[in-house]
């Protein structure tokens, strides 16, 4: 009869189902971190080699044309549609391998007229980060912006990436009442009306940012649909200055106010970890630290101390003696005569 008894089964007690379980959620949890970084990793990996392109195509646009990429010319106001005009990206498309959209460009009528309006929709991966999801959003065109638009539903691709204006901006425009004044006061190397050549960046092309990336996901639907066109010339577009801290803008400012939002649009910033990629005039790409040395800034005007604008009344912006110039408004001047080290940054 003992022959006959069938043997008992080995099995899993509850408790230890519950230990095997928790162990691998345990593992799970300790793994997940280090895959998110890893995918961070090549993602900010690839938002360099963007970086880099785009620095490698100016460059070779000033080889061929003897001036950086210009960050557009403005129009004047008496003429149909926006003042504003092509963004750096669309002067330099068939130096980072776009000349097949180069080719749909009609440089003639402007930026925002029907004839360029499919132009705004070409999205360019070139030009939007991978840590930074919105910026692949095509968002409805601002039919404002264009004299005419035909009947149809017209979309706005955008960029991560804008030129470097320098340490401030003064929304240059060919309308200005001094407007040469306040060219030759623009420190950086891409911005309206520009013709920067590399001769002119005295402070060295290893220490002078050409390109550089801004938070377009940090913004609402409305901000996402209103900044950062890649082919519009607009300083909230495809410009971008150095007054405020990398990643800094929302320290020193709020979303909620509708004039700030501008100004946090136009500052260097990225979803990226701790900082940001920015592109430099010798090819490389460095990624700057949030805590890289800037001028302080008075919380209350929030802007600059000892910098004044407009003291003589045109339109300019003034340096007091002996304020402080920060490590990060030196890299995003192309003149300033600074003494910037590799380790400072």
């Amino acid at each position: 009869m003992s022959s006959l008894r069938t043997p008992a089964r080995a099995a899993f007690t509850l408790i230890e189902l519950l230990v095997v379980i928790a162990i691998i959620a345990v593992l799970i949890a300790l793994l997940l971190p280090a895959v998110q970084a890893a995918r961070e990793a090549a993602r900010r990996a690839q938002c360099t080699n963007n970086l880099k392109q785009l620095s490698l195509g100016a460059l070779n646009y000033e080889s061929t044309h003897q001036t950086l990429t210009p960050g557009g010319f403005t129009r004047r106001a008496a003429l149909p549609g926006s003042m504003w005009n092509f963004s750096p990206f669309v002067h330099m498309l068939p130096f980072f391998e776009q000349a097949n959209v180069f080719n749909m460009v009609n440089f003639a009528p402007g930026a925002f007229t029907a004839e360029n309006v499919t132009l705004a929709g070409i999205s360019l991966s070139a030009l939007q980060c991978p840590s930074d999801a919105s910026s692949y959003d095509l968002t409805p065109v601002n039919a404002g912006q264009y004299a005419s638009l035909p009947t149809g539903d017209w979309k706005q691709a955008k960029t991560s990436y804008s030129g470097m204006v320098g340490a401030w901006s003064l929304m240059l425009h060919v309308d200005n009442p001094t407007f040469e004044a306040r060219r030759q006061n623009t420190n950086g190397s891409i911005y309206a009306h520009s013709s920067t050549r590399l001769a002119e960046i005295t402070d060295g092309a290893s220490n002078t940012i050409l390109f550089a990336e801004h938070n377009h996901g940090l913004f609402d639907s409305a901000g996402r649909a209103q900044y950062h066109g890649w082919n519009s010339g607009f300083w909230t577009d495809s410009l971008i200055g150095g007054y405020y801290p990398v990643n800094g803008a929302l320290k020193v400012m709020r979303l909620s106010d509708t004039t700030a939002r501008d100004y946090i649009a136009f500052n260097i910033g990225s979803r990226h970890p701790g900082g940001a990629n920015v592109g430099l005039a010798d090819g490389s790409v460095r990624f700057l630290k949030d805590s890289v040395d800037c001028w302080p800034i008075d919380p209350a005007t929030k802007t600059a101390n000892g910098l004044i604008f407009n003291g003589d009344g045109r339109g300019v912006m003034t340096m007091t003696p002996g304020m402080k110039v920060g490590i990060l408004q030196a890299l995003c001047t192309r003149n300033f005569g600074e003494v910037v080290s590799a380790d400072s940054y």
